[in-house]
């Protein structure tokens, strides 16, 4: 057998890897065609990031762009990518992203992708607060060979803005494990109608907004709040549940492995981010029957038929939040009714596998173009949209 092509993919956090990329990775190790190694921070989760016949390496990735922070993992990637014979240098996020091409074009890696994973700006920024990113990544996109996104508006943000790498940009979309998030039999029969929120405790999630939507819904229907993951803002969290007297109504469950479980256990799923890639705590929710009520911010309204697997509100209106959310705890046979959908629509959209079969055509593409230099254009995969470079 020949030996396999080298793939490192570079990501923020163990939580990244174990959640987003160890399933995907372990998909394409098992081809044979490639060995993908991983690259990730140090952490509490690093333990379960194991991969077959791969590696796993951590660094001190830094979540902010401190200077001395993002010196030091510069050069731990320049070292760990000189060390190692790699063809392709996979980048996700957006310290690690930056970072991981420019690690890459320094020890000059042969091909270099990159995956949005919502870009650092996003609508709902004012364009002169916009305009620095956007031309950080218009010159970091020059230092890289292709560029997907996974949502079809990011895409369109791509193609409008002209991020042209070498050979092209496509969409590839986003998916989950369904064997682990299968379709529940019944609804759950809580003394209390539970509504669950998965995402890290930070800003970019907008908590907040969850949180008046909580003070605004009528008494009767109070339900149980379930916030999985942790972050810098659990404290501040705390604090505002108590000062908003939700104590009774709010509990933190901190990060849990059994996320199937605890989906499969609720009535209803929420998330009020600010910004998205495409988010898989939706896609998660809708795989097992469970409507979701989110807000309508790209890539999210990606993922949430309004109306038919779920409902999407305005940014940051906690009226239209708590109005939706009466609704569905007021109505079993709506929220049976839309849990059914979503988890015909997951089945048929968020299935991780042809994901990786998408990402392995664009791999194989990317060698072949890199070989003979000819345009993206004439060799394009045909199941991916995508724009030349």
């Amino acid at each position: 057998m020949s030996t396999p092509v080298r793939i490192l993919d570079v990501v923020n956090t163990d939580h990244a890897a174990l959640n987003f990329l160890v399933h995907r990775l372990e998909l394409i190790n098992r081809q044979g065609e490639f060995q993908n190694d991983l690259v990730c921070s140090h952490g509490p989760h690093l333990a379960r990031v194991r991969l077959q016949a791969a590696t796993a390496t951590a660094f001190d990735i830094p979540r902010r762009l401190a200077p001395l922070g993002t010196a030091r993992l510069l050069v731990q990637l320049v070292r760990h990518l000189r060390a190692h014979p790699y063809t392709i240098v996979h980048t996700h996020n957006s310290i690690t992203g930056a970072l991981g091409r420019l690690a890459a074009r320094l020890v000059r890696i042969p091909l270099t992708i990159h995956t949005t994973h919502g870009f650092h700006f996003h609508e709902h920024m004012s364009a002169a607060a916009r305009a620095p990113f956007v031309a950080a990544e218009r010159w970091l996109t020059r230092w890289c060979d292709v560029l997907l996104a996974q949502s079809r508006e990011e895409f369109e943000d791509i193609r409008r803005r002209r991020l042209r790498p070498r050979f092209g940009a496509y969409h590839i979309g986003n998916g989950i494990d369904l064997r682990r998030f299968r379709s529940r039999a019944a609804a759950p029969q809580n003394p209390r109608p539970v509504v669950l929120v998965v995402g890290r405790l930070e800003p970019v999630k907008n908590h907040g907004m969850l949180f008046r939507a909580l003070t605004q819904l009528r008494a009767a229907i109070r339900p149980v709040v379930w916030l999985v993951g942790e972050g810098p803002c659990r404290e501040r969290y705390e604090a505002d549940v108590a000062q908003a007297g939700l104590e009774d109504d709010v509990r933190f469950l901190g990060y849990r492995y059994d996320i199937p479980a605890l989906t499969a256990a609720a009535d209803v799923a929420v998330l009020t981010s600010i910004k998205e890639g495409m988010p898989r705590a939706l896609m998660e929710a809708m795989a097992v029957g469970v409507p979701v009520v989110a807000t309508d911010v790209k890539g999210t309204r990606e993922v949430v038929c309004h109306e038919e697997t779920g409902f999407l509100v305005p940014l940051d209106d906690a009226a239209a939040l708590a109005a939706r959310l009466d609704e569905l705890l007021r109505a079993p046979a709506l929220r049976a009714r839309l849990g059914a959908r979503g988890s015909v629509y997951a089945r048929r959209h968020f299935d991780e596998d042809r994901i990786v079969h998408r990402l392995l055509e664009i791999y194989r593409f990317a060698l072949s173009a890199r070989a003979s230099e000819r345009s993206c254009a004439a060799s394009r995969p045909v199941v991916l949209e995508g724009v030349a470079g």
